[in-house]
């Protein structure tokens, strides 16, 4: 794991806590992920379902998804791995299918569905950890995961946080777009959340929540 003492951007718990008073504010969990968890509670049951709503929802784009779904299955009932190892084995899986690394797609699933303290792989939130850990590029590294599962760690620990994966998710999917949203302001980013940012822009006072999350209530962040 790298050893970083200092981060680019400081990250506080302060903003972690606010991001979880934002999700609640909005709903921002779906809470079909919660009924089908409810409804089947083996990480083997019902899988095609569970793929293809999350696909939807959460539009990680896998066209042929009942196939990919196959695939998931077959990873779970060989039962070989576990932690970053079974997303990465879920990647080169899929791959078979989609010609691609679905990097996003078997993160979420395998966090939501298998194991919740695996950390959720999203570009915004890998791009917001690079800017916390002083990195400006996404990981060209071949075990994205594992990278990233790492990075999380490092952030963690420097900034002293105690979240678990879905809280710092909240916060760093939130800030990601935010913060890209800030430097592009014509890149699609989540509708919802673009109006909470433009409201933001024209009265802080009017998103406390968000502007904590942003460390906006005390000092910008860079």
């Amino acid at each position: 794991m790298e050893t970083i003492q200092t981060l680019a951007i400081p990250l506080k718990q302060s903003q972690i806590d606010a991001a979880k008073e934002f999700w609640k504010e909005d709903g921002w969990e779906s809470k079909e992920f919660e009924q089908l968890r409810t409804a089947f509670p083996n990480p083997l049951d019902a899988v095609k379902i569970k793929a293809i709503v999350l696909n939807d929802l959460y539009s990680t784009n896998i066209i042929a998804i009942t196939q990919a779904a196959d695939c998931v299955e077959r990873v779970l009932r060989a039962n070989l791995w576990t932690g970053p190892d079974l997303v990465e084995h879920l990647v080169n899986e899929i791959r078979g299918v989609t010609n691609q690394r679905n990097h996003s797609f078997a993160a979420k699933y395998a966090h939501f569905f298998i194991d919740p303290k695996l950390p959720i792989l999203d570009g915004f939130a890998e791009w917001m950890v690079g800017r916390h850990l002083g990195r400006r590029m996404q990981s060209k590294d071949a075990r994205r995961y594992h990278r990233f599962a790492e990075d999380i760690e490092t952030l963690k620990r420097v900034a002293g946080l105690t979240c678990d994966c879905a809280e710092l998710d909240a916060y760093l999917w939130v800030a990601g777009e935010y913060w890209y949203w800030k430097k592009h302001p014509n890149y699609k980013i989540n509708n919802g959340l673009r109006l909470r940012f433009e409201n933001l822009q024209r009265n802080i006072a009017s998103e406390p929540t968000l502007a904590a999350l942003l460390g906006l209530d005390s000092a910008p962040s860079k």
